[in-house]
């Protein structure tokens, strides 16, 4: 309210001039173009269903003797859409003061063309289509046997995920979700000998040649199930932006975002794990 006061004496005695908004107000409303523009409203849902599908194989490895029946409710309330939708913002909005908003804007521009737009339906369907494990099995055989006979598409899918960067990231992801559940499972009392966090890291790292490998095969069979309807002329075009300033900006912002989601829920889960551990004790 004082700066408003301020600046409308200001404008009283100078005279006619424009406004710029406040660096605060620029990010929040860089944030909120990123998440209606992106569809994330759409996404988070699908990712909460994936999370639902992961702790059901989670389970099995987890408790061997049956779990308490609560497991997959509280990996639905951990992943619920309202609050990933809170992580998400929160999760860019520790990175947009160091951000380039201008190119993260060029960046939008992309997705607010009907070609966009389809680019996400088709991201979106992939991923629902991605949960069936025998659509999954399929694409990632599809995706390595296109790779061997380097088949254009397979070349074209590679040089997509080489320009976009998106298996470092990814990678970082994993791991920091893996640092993450075994954090919580520890906060939690879940290991018989406490570990320091450093023995946590160590762990996670040690896992991390396997999780690349998976991270590699999974993103270029999604895509290769994603983009499979795209002519070669429309998925040039589409590397071409993936590449570009703009399309990196955008993309490292909403990194950040997916980040948050992933510690925070993976710390979430490691607890819940815990919880439901030794209610089948009990």
């Amino acid at each position: 309210m004082l700066r408003f006061l301020c600046l409308c004496l200001l404008l009283a005695f100078a005279g006619p001039a424009t406004a710029q908004p406040s660096a605060a107000v620029e990010q929040q409303q860089v944030a909120e173009a990123v998440w209606h523009v992106m569809r994330m409203d759409s996404l988070m849902p699908i990712l909460r269903d994936e999370a639902v599908a992961q702790g059901e194989e989670m389970a099995a490895g987890l408790f061997p003797r049956g779990g308490t029946g609560r497991w997959l409710d509280r990996v639905r309330a951990i992943h619920d859409p309202v609050r990933t939708r809170e992580l998400f913002l929160e999760g860019m909005a520790a990175v947009l003061p160091r951000t380039d908003l201008a190119k993260v804007a060029e960046g939008l521009v992309f997705y607010r063309t009907v070609f966009g737009q389809r680019m996400l339906a088709l991201e979106n369907a992939a991923r629902v289509r991605m949960r069936d494990p025998a659509v999954e099995a399929a694409a990632r055989d599809a995706f390595a046997q296109a790779v061997r006979r380097r088949d254009p598409r397979a070349v074209r899918i590679a040089r997509l995920i080489r320009a976009a960067d998106l298996i470092e990231p990814n990678v970082v992801g994993a791991l920091n979700g893996a640092v993450a559940f075994s954090k919580g499972f520890q906060a939690g009392g879940g290991f018989p000998m406490p570990l320091s966090d450093s023995e946590i890291v160590r762990e996670a790292w040690a896992k991390e040649p396997r999780m690349r490998a998976d991270t590699e095969a999974w993103i270029g069979a999604y895509l290769f199930l994603a983009y499979g309807v795209l002519g070669d002329a429309e998925l040039d075009r589409y590397i071409a932006y993936a590449g570009s300033a703009g399309g990196l900006a955008l993309s490292r912002l909403m990194f950040a975002g997916f980040d948050a989601v992933v510690s925070a829920t993976s710390h979430d889960m490691g607890l819940a794990a815990v919880a439901e551990l030794r209610g089948r004790q009990l």
